[in-house]
């Protein structure tokens, strides 16, 4: 369920860029998928600048500061399904997740107002929703904001853009806080009557 957070990050730039969804925005917003492209698409001109590509780091490791046994091993009620009369047990894994936001510009007055927004943005704890993709449909918030332990990294302009120009590229590493791995077991709840008294099990 990890490509939830990463469209949920590439959303919001998106909106926070062009809030009414035109398809000719200024800034181009891309996710993994989108970054797969670049090269060929350079070479058919196809990329308009300023662009973000938000690169989420290869590794996933679990963050143990936020483990719970019981919700990791045998779940928390969840939620109610009334036309199967099953209740779901929520089995939650904390992880920790990374990113790169590459910003791509042509000139480097784009470069340091795309810059200086996202800084502004992302300084502090910046929360967004998810929504699970499974059984619960339950909304989960997460945060993402800079990594304070890391630079923004300014390359020069290395990157031969066609025959005509170069690219002026930065990188900003981002943080998530509170993201999990989710699984659900169903349990379907059945009623004893025993002594007069009903007992769900």
């Amino acid at each position: 369920m990890i490509w939830v957070y990463d469209n949920a990050i590439v959303k919001d730039l998106s909106e926070c860029i062009d809030p009414d969804g035109g398809a000719n925005s200024t800034v181009k917003v891309m996710g993994e998928d989108g970054m797969m492209g670049v090269l060929a698409q350079l070479q058919e001109d196809k990329i308009n600048f300023p662009a973000l590509f938000l690169d989420r780091h290869p590794e996933t490791p679990l963050d143990q500061s936020r483990f719970n046994f019981t919700r990791m091993h045998k779940g928390v009620p969840c939620v109610y399904d009334s036309e199967k009369n099953n209740i779901y047990l929520e089995k939650a894994v904390p992880i920790t997740l990374g990113y790169d936001l590459h910003v791509l510009t042509t000139n480097t007055v784009d470069m340091d107002e795309v810059i200086r927004e996202l800084i502004f943005r992302y300084s502090s704890m910046y929360y967004l929703t998810i929504e699970a993709p499974y059984e619960s449909k339950r909304k989960i918030r997460f945060g993402v904001a800079i990594n304070p332990d890391t630079n923004i990294q300014r390359k020069s302009a290395n990157s031969e853009y066609l025959e005509s120009g170069k690219l002026y590229e930065s990188i900003i590493e981002l943080q998530c806080q509170g993201a999990v791995m989710l699984d659900y077991t169903a349990r379907h709840m059945q009623g004893i009557v025993t002594d007069g008294n009903i007992h769900i099990k």
